[in-house]
């Protein structure tokens, strides 16, 4: 598969999630409000868990598992075939949640909830397509047949990366 097809798809899951993120965040504010009236629900529901979804390490997992895999792949280049459907759907699996979390973001912040988790989503978003495209245009084909020093160099930053993003991102 081609990498535009893949960040065609990836795009659209983003857009997708991120369109019903919104709608069911509308939904769920509305339902609360509803409880709020008859007592079954307090003001601060929504606010606490916009607050939760902000301090989620969802995020954080996501993008440290990406990196671990691009190591992996540029380290040991025969593992990249076998990763590539497995990449595709993390790509696609992942992408959906950052987009749900855009989508969930925005309505937060239109809501009076605050922008972080909207702020946190885009950064992470925009880091890993600016990563993916760094990487396919700084290690070349030939680069990957190669037992390359510049190869291990990016395996190796990139690897030692992932934790400090799951544990600080």
């Amino acid at each position: 598969m081609e990498p535009k097809d893949i960040a065609k798809r990836s795009a659209g899951n983003f857009l997708i999630f991120a369109g019903c993120a919104f709608i069911l965040w509308i939904l769920a504010a509305a339902v609360d409000w509803i409880a709020q009236i008859v007592r079954l629900s307090t003001p601060e529901r929504l606010p606490a868990l916009a607050a939760s979804i902000v301090s989620s390490s969802t995020l954080q997992a996501i993008v440290a598992i990406w990196l671990l895999t691009a190591a992996v792949a540029i380290a040991f280049p025969r593992v990249l075939r076998p990763l590539s459907t497995t990449t595709t759907l993390m790509f696609d699996v992942g992408y959906g949640i950052l987009g749900a979390l855009t989508g969930f973001g925005i309505a937060i912040g239109l809501f009076g909830g605050g922008w972080s988790i909207l702020l946190r989503a885009l950064i992470y978003s925009a880091v890993i397509a600016v990563g993916y495209v760094a990487v396919r245009r700084w290690l070349s084909r030939d680069e990957f047949t190669m037992d390359g020093r510049t190869r291990w160099m990016a395996a190796g930053i990139i690897a030692l990366a992932s934790p400090f993003v799951l544990l600080w991102g």
